[in-house]
């Protein structure tokens, strides 16, 4: 503009007009190169690298000038949409003197399961008339994993048929080495001394030994579906989403039961979490849930052929799935019932999820069709259930607990 109007004052010989338009582009240029000294640097710190749904971490900006004046200041740090800010902010203008610091506190909440990536940071400054601007990434990246919940389950009677021997673990009804009191059984040679009851014997005359219930350890594998197919409803309501919570929680009980617990999780790609117990067995198989993301169509039958032969029979195998999009369904759960696996089916409802999702962005929802899908639905699961597989429909309104409850029966 400074150079038309000069051009327009000399081409019309008004020398006011050359003036203004000289001073507004010397005004220009100096604000163009007003903040050329400014040197910033930016680091973050985080109370919490790895927590549970809908917990919160701390977070914390410091940022340095080692140059001159910064002018108007803008600094952001860059969030997943999916990340709620609880307290403060992660965006802010601010004046930083020369060689001065500053830090930016805010708390975040993660209500969704999954592995993300807190930043990078943005600093960008203004010239002193907020004319032009200067900004510059710091890539200063931060990971945060964040769990799917974990439910609290009292009782489940999932359970080996042919579980292995391990003292201390658990009860499963039968003579054999243990600690609590099972039958009175008549002696015979062999038996510990320690066992053999006396006061019985003194009443009877008749040497008899007390029983105690067998406690063993079952293995038990837990099949989770991440396929493309699980992504179908909203962010916050999806099979791939309850469906890690399901996962969660049945690995974190059978590993309080002290169970040996496999998982393998499939979609693009199949990932094995090989068979342990304890707490760190947990940690690795929340971390692999929590990663797991809705892609690719890997059918069940190529799980099956490749991962669960390698299980002893008669162990229990439960799947998570809602069982769209595969039409491998039934020949899988075919092969696992010819290999004598125990199989339980937990099949989040994907066409509650695509309702829920239409009703709440107003979109028109057509009822024959989701009636037709329905009952295709209940077709296919008759057919499982013919099988001798139990097949839990779990639609979104029913809790996590609940569902659980009609596995009890195993």
């Amino acid at each position: 503009m400074s150079v038309i109007l000069t051009l327009l004052g000399l081409a019309t010989r008004n020398l006011l007009l050359v003036m203004v338009a000289l001073a507004g582009f010397v005004f220009t240029v100096v604000s163009m190169f007003a903040n050329t000294s400014t040197r910033l640097t930016a680091d973050r710190e985080m109370s919490h690298e790895k927590i549970f749904e809908d917990g919160t971490v701390n977070v914390e900006l410091r940022i340095l000038n080692q140059g001159g004046k910064t002018g108007f200041l803008e600094v952001r740090d860059k969030l997943p949409r999916t990340i709620q800010i609880k307290d403060g902010t992660n965006y802010t203008y601010l004046n930083l003197n020369p060689k001065g610091a500053t830090r930016l506190k805010y708390q975040i909440k993660c209500p969704l399961k999954g592995q993300y990536r807190i930043g990078p940071i943005t600093l960008r400054t203004h010239d002193p008339f907020n004319m032009f601007y200067k900004e510059k990434t710091v890539a200063f990246e931060s990971d945060l994993t964040v769990y799917p919940q974990v439910r609290d389950v009292k009782e489940l009677y999932i359970k080996s048929k042919q579980p292995k021997m391990y003292p201390g673990e658990m009860k499963v009804k039968l003579p054999g080495p243990g600690s609590e009191f099972f039958a009175i059984r008549d002696y015979v040679p062999g038996d510990p001394f320690r066992d053999i009851n006396w006061k019985a014997y003194a009443s009877t005359g008749k040497l008899l030994v007390n029983e105690h219930e067998r406690l063993s350890v079952s293995d038990i594998t837990i099949v989770f579906d991440s396929r493309t197919a699980s992504r179908y409803g909203m962010d916050s309501d999806n099979a791939n989403l309850y469906g890690a919570r399901a996962a969660a929680t049945l690995a974190s009980f059978f590993l309080k039961r002290r169970d040996s617990v496999q998982m393998v999780v499939y979609s693009d790609k199949v990932l094995t979490i090989k068979k342990g117990t304890g707490q760190k067995q947990l940690f690795e198989l929340l971390t692999a849930l929590s990663g797991a993301n809705p892609k690719g169509d890997i059918p069940l039958s190529g799980i099956v052929e490749v991962a669960i032969p390698y299980m002893p029979r008669h162990s229990p195998v439960i799947v998570i799935s809602n069982m769209e999009e595969d039409d491998s369904i039934r020949k899988a759960v075919s092969m696992m019932v010819m290999l004598e696996f125990d199989v339980t089916i937990i099949s989040p409802n994907s066409i509650e999820f695509e309702i829920m999702a239409k009703q709440k962005k107003g979109e028109k929802v057509d009822p024959v069709a989701y009636d037709i899908l329905r009952l295709d639905r209940e077709i296919l699961i008759q057919e499982l259930s013919g099988y001798g597989v139990r097949v839990i429909d779990w639609k979104p309104a029913t809790p996590l607990t609940q569902v659980l409850l009609e596995a009890r029966n195993y």
